[in-house]
């Protein structure tokens, strides 16, 4: 990630919000995460590659853009059980509270909402933040030199979320962050800046 895009994106945030401010490496982040006890709710500010198709899924035509980030703003819990927040949609949905995560498809819980994974064929360990988003602030497209793209144009080269297994109307969203993809983040009236 271009260090000029990075310092905009952190300037844009320190611009919308005037809060304490504390600057941490990303081996701190983890370690914070590792060692929550209950939940808190933070604010992430994220710049993600996504996955795209190599095809348009309705025409075919290949994909035109070479590297895409994703930035998004997403406030949300960290700290609480995946399980638990199912049962207890299910249970205001008057269905019966009996649902089982699986076990983890990739990725070994670290303690608190740290996971960490190894991808298969590299030696350097990720790590990841488990987090339950509520709401998304902000989201836009960049191509690598930071022009936004619009959605529009991507949209078919986005993948599909496969089915749920919740049972439920209202989805319970559960997504995993890996640490690196985090700018910055803001909690209990401070906003941390990743330095690293």
């Amino acid at each position: 990630m271009e260090a000029a895009i990075v310092e905009r994106t952190v300037a844009e945030i320190l611009a919308k919000k005037l809060r304490p401010i504390v600057k941490i490496n990303r081996g701190m982040l983890a370690e914070k995460v590792r060692g929550l006890n209950g939940s808190d709710i933070y604010t992430l500010y994220t710049r993600t590659k996504p996955k795209l198709l190599k095809k348009d899924r309705v025409t075919k035509e290949p994909c035109l853009f070479d590297e895409v980030v994703k930035v998004s703003v997403v406030n949300g819990f960290v700290g609480v059980d995946y399980e638990s927040c199912v049962n207890r949609q299910r249970d205001r949905e008057d269905k019966p509270v009996d649902f089982e995560a699986k076990e983890r498809a990739w990725g070994t819980h670290a303690g608190g909402s740290l996971l960490t994974h190894t991808p298969k064929g590299e030696t350097i360990e990720r790590k990841y933040i488990a987090f339950k988003p509520q709401n998304h602030l902000s989201t836009h497209y960049e191509d690598i030199k930071g022009n936004e793209i619009p959605k529009e144009q991507l949209v078919n080269f986005l993948p599909v979320p496969s089915p749920s297994r919740q049972k439920v109307e209202k989805e319970v969203v559960w997504r995993t962050y890996k640490v690196d993809s985090i700018v910055s983040l803001a909690a209990n009236n401070l906003i941390w800046q990743i330095i690293d």
